[in-house]
């Protein structure tokens, strides 16, 4: 492997050395992503560009885990650009224009599901392609995703009620 295309693998798979964090690196790259949705959201950029992001996101996520997989074994701690792209998925649920409460709903639900790997992220946690190390972020983000709707809908559906 070149030295350039060894730099660039590690940079992407550990989200600018995010993975390298000593301490929950998964989280400090989730709580990246987060944040860097909810910045971008709030300074303008509408939630059709965000979404649209979604694809180069999921490309790059996927290039950087094959590279950290090359690099580092199967599933090293470091490489986090997965928990980026599974927690950008569960922020995408988030409705009302993602105001900083939802945002961090989001946050805490996909860290949540991503550290108990329930069904089917337990099952995409244990295959060993790289795209193992994607998927099961991306599962626990849609998961993530769905209880945030069925949580607002709820309250929603609640406040009707109550009024």
């Amino acid at each position: 492997m070149k030295k350039r295309s060894r730099i660039l693998g590690a940079a992407v798979a550990t989200v600018l050395g995010a993975g390298y964090f000593p301490i929950a690196p998964g989280t400090v790259a989730s709580l990246i992503s987060s944040a860097v949705f909810f910045l971008l959201l709030h300074f303008g950029i509408s939630f059709n560009y965000l979404l649209a992001a979604l694809f180069p996101i999921l490309i790059v996520s996927y290039w950087g885990c094959i590279m950290g997989h090359r690099m580092w074994g199967k599933d090293p701690s470091r490489v986090t650009v997965d928990e980026f792209a599974g927690c950008w998925i569960a922020c995408l649920f988030v409705p009302e224009n993602g105001s900083i409460a939802g945002i961090v709903i989001a946050f805490i639900l996909f860290r949540l599901f991503d550290i108990l790997k329930p069904w089917p992220v337990s099952k995409a946690d244990q295959m060993k392609h790289p795209s193992g190390i994607l998927l099961d972020d991306l599962a626990a983000g849609l998961i993530a995703g769905v209880c945030i709707q069925f949580g607002y809908l709820a309250y929603k559906h609640l406040y009707i009620i109550g009024t």
